[in-house]
Formats: structure tokens, sequence, C-alpha cells
């Protein structure tokens, strides 16, 4: 069952009458909304939605990553106009139809569907949310389900918003293809060949400041980032030794521009090659100038607010991905098509507390997981039945690794093709994920914040490459 709500249609009821004709119009939408929970629900009651261990991506197919949506217009005002942002719906349910129709029309415009989507990144400000936005998502995927990664935000990019989703997609599903399938429709120019943002409606794209989605082609190679804050690559933040974090915004700019520019020269990339942007950020003032080093470019963005970073007197912290040229592994990983690329010759990756960054060719799949905490898969964090998690943080941390080990024997790898770890939490050493890492460093992002799902101490997302494969996965 589809039922199709006209986003623009709401916004102008809304935004014409105030909160009373807000108030009518939400009221004359509720019947549509429970209809189409009571759509999900009856797809999925009695036969309990498969939630997949891990999705496999060629990437000889190339990849689209979609900025980060909320239920505003696709296309809005920068700096934000608050006539826009006052019409957001209050019904988290409807704030998430609106979302995913941003998303949908990205799709629709490159010929794609829900089941191109491989990985599925939630921010919300008020997790309890979750079963309300999970009964939406049902209706639009239907019978896929993506892994999907829920982070708690104070803020978003819209005072009003408490939902903001980024995807990415694979244009050839989860099968093998046998080539790239270009676009049929018109992209945005990118100097970077092989690399096009994606514009539909490209009449009222002048309010854009983002590329709605990127598309990656085969002939570029994928880079992931470690995070990238003042922080030199050879320093753990909550070891730092002799390093001195600056009190002065303007340095702590100027040294995380250093390192990221340092890291894009290692790459042989420049700052148009940046595909994609997540900033997470406490309080202002450090901020990298990005503008001034696009020119033109718009990459992909999803901005975060929070309380705190998670990382000792670090107030801004980015999230990095890039594509590069295609060139020869000179630096091989444990996986044909892995690289790990170093900030300055001479250092050593063993040397380092993660990666500062990893290119990934055509050579390899991307294999997207889920979020884990210790919840058990069959467990609903929210209604966690008669299941009690055990409230110590370092036993939850075993039983994390003990659900990672799962899951990438599920997906034929080990530990050693993780190429990104993301963390949120209490951190205890990690001395389960260290010693089944042995030498192998991935990217690391380690955010020492409360990860606002039930009774977790411990989020942890991971993203592994494998050798290509030749045959559907």
């Amino acid at each position: 069952m589809a039922l199709f709500i006209d986003r623009r249609h709401v916004l102008r009821v809304l935004a014409r009458g105030g909160l009373t004709a807000g108030a009518g119009a939400m009221a004359s939408l509720l019947p549509a909304m429970k209809a189409v929970e009571a759509a999900a629900q009856a797809g999925t009651r009695g036969n309990r939605l498969s939630r997949p261990a891990f999705i496999r991506v060629p990437l000889a197919n190339g990849i689209i990553p979609h900025a980060g949506e909320t239920s505003m217009e696709l296309y809005h005002k920068h700096p934000h106009d608050p006539r826009e942002e006052i019409v957001q719906p209050d019904d988290i349910r409807l704030q998430a139809r609106l979302t995913l129709r941003n998303h949908k029309e990205i799709l629709d415009w490159v010929g794609l569907d829900w089941r191109n989507v491989v990985t599925l990144t939630r921010y919300q400000t008020r997790m309890d949310e979750s079963p309300q936005i999970d009964e939406v998502l049902r209706s639009y995927f239907k019978d896929w389900w993506p892994p999907q990664t829920i982070y708690e935000v104070s803020g978003l990019s819209s005072p009003q918003a408490r939902l903001e989703i980024d995807i990415w997609v694979a244009p050839g599903g989860t099968r093998i293809m046998a080539g790239y399938v270009p676009q049929t429709k018109p992209v945005g120019a990118s100097r970077v060949r092989g690399m096009d943002a994606i514009f539909p409606r490209p009449e009222v794209t002048e309010r854009g400041a983002y590329a709605p989605a990127i598309r990656i082609g085969p002939e570029l190679d994928l880079v992931v980032f470690s995070a990238i804050t003042p922080y030199p690559p050879e320093v753990d933040p909550w070891h730092p030794g002799a390093f001195a974090m600056p009190a002065d915004p303007a340095e702590r700019a100027r040294m995380a521009t250093e390192n990221l520019d340092r890291l894009l020269t290692a790459g042989g990339m420049t700052w148009e090659h940046i595909v994609f942007n997540r900033n997470w950020t406490a309080s202002p003032g450090g901020a990298i100038d990005f503008a001034a080093h696009w020119g033109d470019w718009r990459p992909c963005s999803t901005t975060l607010r929070v309380n705190e970073i998670g990382i000792p007197r670090a107030n801004v912290l980015y999230q990095i991905t890039a594509a590069a040229p295609h060139r020869p592994i000179t630096m091989r990983g444990i996986a044909p098509g892995i690289e790990p690329l170093l900030h300055r010759p001479g250092v050593t990756l063993k040397e380092l507390p993660a990666a500062p960054a990893i290119r990934i060719t055509r050579d390899a799949d991307l294999v997207c997981f889920p979020g884990v905490t210790a919840h058990p898969a069959d467990v609903d964090p929210w209604n966690p039945g008669s299941y009690v998690l055990p409230a110590d943080p370092a036993t939850q941390e075993t039983m994390i690794a003990e659900r990672i080990d799962r899951m990438l024997k599920a997906a034929g790898i080990t530990w050693q093709h993780i190429v990104s770890m993301n963390c949120v939490g209490e951190i205890n050493g990690a001395a389960p994920f260290q010693a089944r890492l042995g030498d192998w460093r991935p990217c690391r992002t380690t955010r020492a914040v409360r990860t606002g799902i039930p009774g977790a101490k411990l989020l942890v997302e991971i993203t592994a490459a494998a050798p290509r494969s030749r045959r559907p996965v």
C-alpha cells in the first residue's frame, strides 16, 4: 500500500495558517498516516522483518552517498529562512515521512528504489521516538531493511527538526553487474573525472548549500578517514603525552585544516575530491573553513549539534569520505584493494592509534554492517521483554566484540578487513577489540558520550572491505 503525501502542500497549508491551521492539517493527515502504519504492521505481523547482518556492495559498480535530509524541503535557503523552519511538523511520523520523501525524490531522479539503499544512518534528538520512526521506515522499505545505525544528537541544522537521515546507495543494488549503469538524468558538473553531483529539479538548485547526492563512478577509489580534529594522527586524545590542545579557536581550526589537507595530498586528492562531510559541533569556534578550499564544489553534508563531542578538549569533529583517482596499491592491507594512507613518510601503521585514512579500490567490495550494542539482534532495546542487559560496561564491550565476531564470520571476513570503526559510549580500553585487530589499525572515530539507547553503554558501527566477489552476493 503506497500513500503519497505532498510535502509542499502540507508546508504551504501550515505556513498560511500558523499553529491553528497546522493542527487542522495534521489532523487531516493522521488517517492517512495511520493507514500507512497499519499496512506496514500487517505486512510484518507474524512474519518478523528480517534485518540483514551485513550488505556487500561491489565498488566496481560505483556508489552514491545521499546527504543528510530532514523534513525541510530538499532545497531550502542557507542561512535557513525561519518561515520555512517553523512549518516543520511536530509529529515525528510525519517528519520521518517528509524526510524519506526527500530521499525518494533523489532515488526517483536516478531511476533507483529503496532496495538499492545499502546503509542508513539516523540522527535523533529524541531516541524514544525510534519505534514510530521504524514503522514509517517499514512503510517505505517493505521487505527490505538495510543496515542501520542510530545516533543521539542534541540538535540538527534546523531547530524544529528531530530527525535527520543519510543513506548510501548502490547503483546495481547488492548484485554484481556486468558494468556500471550510467545516469540517464542530468547531473551537476564536477571537475573530478568520474564524480558528479545529483540535483533533482535543477531549476531550483541555487537554494542548495550542498549536493543532495553524489555519484562516485567505478573509475575512482573510495577513501574513508579517521575523525578529523586538531589532534595529529599519532596522538591518542585520551593519552596525549606532551601534546597540548591550544585554547585559541583559530589555532585549532588551522591544525585540523592541516591534518585533513596532509591526508588529501597523501592520497593524491584535492578538497574537491571530498564527497561527504559529516560534522559534529558542540560549540562554535575551531571549525575548518571548507568553503575557502572547495570553491564552487559542494559535497554531501550532514550537520549535527551535540552537547559535547566526546573527545577531550575538542569541540568540532569531522567524519570525511572522499573519492580518489585510482592507482595501484603500494601499501597493501590484508585484503586486495585496501591501502592505509599515512600522513608522513617514515611512520608505520603499527605506531598509530588508528589509520589516518584507508583507500578502497574497485578490487574490493564494501561490506556495510548495522551499528550494534550488547543487545542481541532479536531484542528491541525499547521493548526488551524479559531480557536484561548486563550493566557492566566491560561486559557489554566483550559481548559486542563477540557479536561482531559472528557478523564478520557470516560475511566471510575477519577483523583485519575492517576499514572503519565508530564507537560511541563508555570505552574501557577496548581490549576485546584490540586483541582481535592485532597489528591492524582501521580508521576510527571514538566519542565518549552516552548512546541514548536504553541500557546500552556502548555502540559500535563497523564498515569492512572484502576481496571483490565475482558472483552475485
